[in-house]
């Protein structure tokens, strides 16, 4: 006779998170989640982590995440705007999506069967669907949820019929219902950031800048270009250190190696700061009075969440767009696609300390600092019926 399964001797639920570094946002959602889980429900939950594309899709998409910068830079962006717009309608996307379906079927197959798991989560859109028609003719299907990762502009692709779908805000819940979700399978959490943003809105700007080795009383600018170091980060750099204002400036280069040698080469008149990819950008932000970045969601989320205003100097056509209008709409930030104009807004800014506290009170009632959390109890409450089952 089999012995009773009691609590304390239950397995842990197992917990399958589907993404792919086709942008930096994925795997920091992917991780954001796994955070939350663990920090919840401790050694009772294993969440696992799988990037598909790079370890079970067939060539040519295994090699979509480094193909993923080259894909987005200026020559091509006209072309991955056009895609992108042309598969945002519910029933073009699932027909794309199923028009592959006899190419990658045995790979999805692999990979459930590889990862067994009792709540399977997509923190990204191409892999909604492929999920839902594998678990239409499985035997036991296990529950699904989809978290978006989009601020602004929420494709279809992200608005599947899954158990559950858990949206950033109020507007992207209204887009998948009437996408077909069911208003019931749709909760808003907020956009899934690391809990470390959280912890630090507690503390003073100094309290971060002295633990960083920056000036612990002079305003300061963090400028950014996503987890790839996209955009004109050393241009705006540029700008920032020659807008002559008392500040510093941090500047982060992500994965870019090229620009962190550039930045680091470049003789900068204002106390400067040079950093590749690094995983202190929770401190960073709330040390920074003004973040100057690319309109990314993780980014957007991320500044909202520490509660920082944001100068938006970048966005990909079609994908990023609507972050722009949610951010500046919004109350937190401004568009500033030149330098100059970067330079500009944060001297008018930085010469009114009441816009300034404006603007950043706006971003911080915006955040979401405990999306992961709360993200995580829901995926926790859907995984207790995969394992009942």
């Amino acid at each position: 006779m089999a012995p009773q399964t009691t609590p304390a001797t239950r397995p842990p639920i197992r917990v399958l998170l589907l993404m792919s570094d086709t942008g930096g946002g994925h795997r920091s959602v992917s991780e954001a989640l796994a955070e939350g889980l663990r920090a919840l429900y401790g050694p009772a939950v294993e969440p696992r982590i799988v990037d598909a594309f790079i370890q079970y899709a067939p060539f040519p998409l295994n090699r979509s995440p480094a193909l993923y910068p080259y894909m987005v830079k200026p020559a091509l962006v006209p072309f991955y705007a056009r895609a992108w717009h042309f598969a945002n309608h519910p029933r073009r996307a699932r027909q794309l999506v199923y028009l592959f379906w006899p190419w990658v079927r045995q790979r999805i197959a692999q990979l459930f069967a590889e990862n067994p798991a009792d709540v399977i989560v997509s923190v990204h859109p191409l892999f909604n669907d492929v999920t839902l028609r594998y678990w239409m003719k499985a035997p036991r299907r296990v529950p699904f949820v989809i978290v978006i990762c989009d601020i602004g502009t929420i494709h279809a692709l992200w608005c599947a019929n899954a158990d559950l779908v858990l949206a950033p805000h109020e507007g992207a819940r209204r887009r998948a219902i009437a996408c077909g979700v069911p208003p019931e399978r749709v909760v808003v959490t907020g956009f899934p950031v690391r809990l470390r943003f959280r912890e630090v809105r507690g503390a003073p700007k100094a309290f971060w800048r002295e633990r960083l080795g920056w000036h612990p009383d002079m305003p300061t600018v963090l400028v950014m270009g996503g987890g790839e170091g996209m955009g004109k980060v050393f241009e705006n750099a540029r700008a920032v250190a020659e807008a002559g204002l008392p500040v510093q400036m941090a500047v982060v280069a992500g994965r870019n190696e090229r620009l962190r040698r550039r930045l680091e080469q470049a003789r900068w008149p204002i106390p400067t700061y040079i950093y590749g990819f690094v995983r202190t950008i929770p401190e960073m932000m709330a040390a920074a009075d003004v973040i100057v970045t690319k309109a990314g969601p993780n980014t957007i989320a991320e500044a909202l969440a520490a509660g920082r205003p944001m100068i938006l100097t970048h966005h990909l056509p079609g994908q990023e767009e609507g972050n722009v209008d949610y951010v500046v709409n919004g109350g937190a930030g401004a568009y500033a696609p030149e330098p100059e104009q970067v330079a500009q807004t944060l001297r008018e800014w930085l010469g009114q300390p009441g816009l300034l506290e404006a603007l950043s009170r706006r971003a911080a009632a915006m955040g979401y600092p405990d999306a992961a959390l709360d993200a995580a109890r829901w995926i926790w409450t859907i995984a207790q019926q995969g394992a009942a089952a």
